[in-house]
């Protein structure tokens, strides 16, 4: 378990849904490509000690279903509807330099075709049609852009910086 003084960052992985059947089990929403991240101890919070020992059953759609350490009744089940987070520190390194956690892309610079700094990504946000990415201009309020390649021309974690094509089309006023 982490300290509270440890200020490890926790990534979200899932999240429990809903109960399933009679004996107990969840649907897991996976958040992540490798569901084996969602297996063993996981926490329940982006800080705090709380966590729960799960255990992966089998794919349902686009749930996963699992038996919760403890919990052995729909009743139970039903109360543990939570995200589900692990500590960055335990994600596998990426070698490949296509390739990126979502959660790195927060706090980088994003700049248009010229170079010229537009703003600073505040998050990535999934509202149920796709990644968008949360931009905040130097003034103003902040827009989202589509994380798709039309828009989103380089990510270089190395500078820190992301290239946005047409950012200005997203910007409300």
């Amino acid at each position: 378990m982490t300290s509270p003084e440890n200020t490890d960052k926790r990534i979200c992985v899932g999240k429990i849904s809903s109960s399933h059947g009679v004996k107990g089990l969840v649907k897991i929403v996976p958040f992540a490509e490798d569901t084996n991240l969602l297996s063993g101890k996981l926490y329940t919070g982006e800080t705090g000690d709380d966590t729960l020992d799960i255990t992966l059953k089998n794919s349902s759609g686009k749930y996963i279903l699992a038996q919760i350490d403890g919990i052995t009744s729909p009743e139970q089940a039903k109360l543990l509807k939570c995200s589900l987070y692990v500590s960055r520190e335990t994600l596998p390194e990426i070698n490949n330099d296509d390739e990126f956690y979502i959660e790195d892309i927060a706090g980088l610079n994003a700049l248009n075709n010229n170079n010229e700094t537009i703003g600073s990504i505040i998050a990535v946000q999934n509202y149920g049609a796709g990644n968008l990415l949360e931009i905040k201009p130097k003034s103003g309020d902040s827009y989202f852009v589509p994380f798709q390649s039309e828009y989103v021309k380089n990510i270089d974690l190395d500078s820190k910086t992301i290239i946005i094509e047409n950012a200005q089309n997203f910007i409300i006023e």
